[in-house]
Parts: C-alpha cells; structure tokens; sequence
C-alpha cells in the first residue's frame, strides 16, 4: 500500500504543482505588461464609464413603449389569442436611469398556444422578463385556459 501512495502521490500531485508554478509564472508576466503599458484595471474609469453607457444603451427607450406594446399585441395575433383590457405601470428605479414597464394581461387560449405567447415576446423583445403566469380553466374537459401572465419591460429612462 506504500508503493501504491508513493506512485500515487507522484502521478497526481506533483504534475498539478508543475501546473500551479506555470500559471503564476504567466499571471506574473500578465501583470508586469500591464505595468508597462500603463494600464491598471481597478482604476481604469474610461472604460467602466463605456461599459456602463453599453449597458444602458442595451434597453430600449421609454419612448419606445408604444412599439413594445404593438410587438407585444402582433405576438398574440400571431398566436390566435384574445386579449382583455390589461393594466400597464411605469415607474422609475431609484436612480432613475432604468425604468419598468409592467404589463400585466387576461389571455384566453389553449395552452399551447399561450405558451408560444410568452415564447415569442420573450424573444422579439430582449429586455422583457416573464415575473407571473396563472392559470385558470373553467371545467376539466375545457380546452380554453384563462390566464393572466405579468410581463416586466426594462427600459432606459431616456
């Protein structure tokens, strides 16, 4: 059993050791050309300042909702459903560079076919998120399925 962990020990932890030197050897010398190019990440706040403004500019803008919402209403055409009166909110976060949308819809429809509902709005429109869906059914054998499904929309405050 003595030969068997020394052929152990040698065949598995002294490779990963080789393995650890060779990359603090290549974070070493990641960090020394850093230094000579005169780059420090931590405080590099060009570059925070541009991620942050690409982030922003991921979201549409408040403006922009009515399209949201006639994207949102083609989806449901497309999928044959019915739509009710829905509520609809804005509101501000609290730095108030992001706004929410909440759209919360009554749908009637098969299952299937809410389904594929929520499926394409969540594609055609990146910045939504499905927050709520519940069902409803009338009778067991009932084929039609009411539901309410909240989405939320992310938007610049812009």
């Amino acid at each position: 059993m003595l030969v068997l962990s020394i052929i152990g020990y040698l065949g598995m932890t002294l490779p990963q050791h080789s393995r650890l030197a060779q990359l603090t050897q290549e974070a070493a010398e990641a960090q020394a050309q850093q230094k000579l190019a005169g780059v420090n990440p931590a405080v590099d706040t060009h570059s925070s300042a541009a991620h942050l403004r690409a982030f922003y500019e991921f979201f549409p803008a408040r403006q922009s909702a009515p399209q949201l919402l006639g994207t949102l209403y083609k989806a449901a055409r497309t999928e044959s459903l019915s739509l009710s009166e829905g509520e609809y909110k804005y509101s501000v976060g609290k730095a108030g560079a992001m706004g929410v949308y909440q759209v919360d819809l009554p749908v009637k429809g098969s299952y299937i076919q809410i389904r594929k509902f929520i499926v394409r709005v969540l594609n055609s429109m990146p910045s939504a998120a499905l927050e709520e869906v519940n069902f409803k059914r009338e009778s067991i054998g009932s084929g039609e399925l009411e539901a309410r499904i909240r989405f939320t929309i992310y938007m610049s405050a812009a």
